[in-house]
């Protein structure tokens, strides 16, 4: 024991440092990629109810499209409302790097839907609160939880209220699926705010994830005494973590195109087989951004516990918490959509393996529809930047969307 004490006197003032947040400006916002691609794009600004504030974007269509359509540049009015959420680290960004052949976002435009781009607290477009800092530690005392309880309701009720609909489509990314999964286990009158619901690389169970941050879990994947120190830090906001793990070196266009894909790979789930490198320096222009290290934490006690649970803060904080010794389940039963929940993975997915994606749909039973592709180094960033999207993610998710919409026509 004292031992440990006196290792955590020498490690917490260096993560202190290493973690102390340094937040600058992305070279270009979500709204600038938008336009550069030649489509509009207006932001909103909204309070959640625990008074984070959050930028979101809605993209509407361009005086021509990437199909060649005439249209006005008009944001879009009348039109099904798909809503696209991002995953850890990451943004309303991902969506729209500049350099991706075929973007799902802009697919779905063309197409006719009104897209919007979510973004959670904590990161580039989630720093400001009403009454506080991002540089106060308790501002960064959240996990994946208070974004799909909070974030993600408050974002959904503001664009229905916008819209003057009842029910959007969801496409979820990463985390972006656990969100989901969690509001519809606490909140199940929000099914029916739901029209289609796709989740891709789905991360819920992750069981059999093999990224080497799995090691972490051995640690710190239950509460320890040092969650204290640790947790109310944001994470990717040092300048100088930046620096050790290449990040920053990969942001010029001069960086090596190769040394940068390895850092991706290592990061972000698995070695790609379909990632265009020209995309590599406006990548880590937005990639990583902030986000809170409860995140990682709680992500780490999925794989560590073997279960969707909600966030461990020890004996004593989860009795005051939940009322209870340790945290609940969520629970999954709760979920009952009106169409089936569409799952898609891989088997090259570091975060999101197979195994885990099935066990979820076996769960799910009829509530769910899997969709596997079946394709050699399909990894975790391909579901967003992969060259071949357009067919293996962009036409199968405007597929289901159509004919949800077809449906709800007739």
């Amino acid at each position: 024991m004292k031992a440990l004490f006196i290792i955590s006197l020498l490690i917490i003032p260096l993560l202190l440092i290493v973690f102390r947040p340094e937040h600058k400006p992305n070279t270009l916002t979500t709204l600038e990629r938008v336009e550069r691609a030649g489509y509009a794009c207006k932001t909103y600004e909204i309070f959640t109810k625990d008074g984070y504030g959050l930028s979101i974007f809605r993209i509407g269509n361009s005086k021509a499209n990437r199909s060649g359509r005439s249209s006005s540049t008009t944001t879009p009015q009348s039109k099904p409302v798909v809503l696209l959420m991002h995953g850890i680290t990451s943004s309303s960004d991902v969506w729209v790097i500049e350099g991706l052949a075929n973007p799902l976002a802009y697919d779905l435009v063309d197409q006719g839907y009104d897209v919007w781009l979510g973004n959670s607290r904590g990161n580039a477009y989630g720093l400001r609160h009403l009454n506080m800092s991002s540089e106060d530690r308790q501002f960064w005392r959240f996990t994946f939880h208070e974004i799909g309880t909070i974030d993600l309701p408050d974002i959904i009720d503001f664009i229905l209220k916008q819209t003057h609909e009842t029910s959007l489509h969801y496409v979820g990314y990463s985390q972006g699926t656990s969100i989901g999964f969690v509001l519809l286990s606490t909140q199940p009158q929000y099914n029916m705010k739901f029209k289609t619901i796709n989740m891709l690389a789905p991360v819920v169970y992750i069981n059999h994830i093999r990224t080497v941050l799995k090691h972490l879990a051995g640690f710190v994947g239950t509460y320890t005494p040092l969650y204290p120190f640790l947790s109310d830090l944001p994470m990717f906001g040092s300048k100088i973590l930046r620096y050790l793990l290449g990040i920053e070196a990969c942001r010029s266009v001069h960086a090596n195109p190769t040394f940068c894909a390895f850092i991706v790979h290592r990061l972000f789930g698995g070695y790609s087989g379909y990632m265009d490198k020209s995309i590599l320096p406006d990548l880590f222009n937005s990639q990583p951004t902030t986000c809170s290290l409860h995140q990682a934490l709680h992500f780490l006690q999925l794989y560590h516990s073997k279960q969707f649970l909600q966030y461990d803060l020890g004996p004593e904080g989860n009795q005051r918490r939940y009322n209870q010794s340790t945290p609940p389940l969520y629970n999954l039963s709760n979920i009952n959509p009106r169409y089936p929940i569409h799952l898609f993975y891989s088997d090259y997915d570091e975060y999101s393996s197979k195994k885990d994606a099935e066990a979820l749909a076996e769960i799910l039973g009829n509530r769910s529809a899997t969709h596997f592709i079946d394709l050699e180094h399909f990894a975790h960033v391909d579901f967003v930047w992969g060259s071949n999207i357009k067919e293996v993610i962009n036409k199968p998710i405007l597929e289901i969307i159509n004919a949800a919409e077809k449906n709800s026509a007739a």
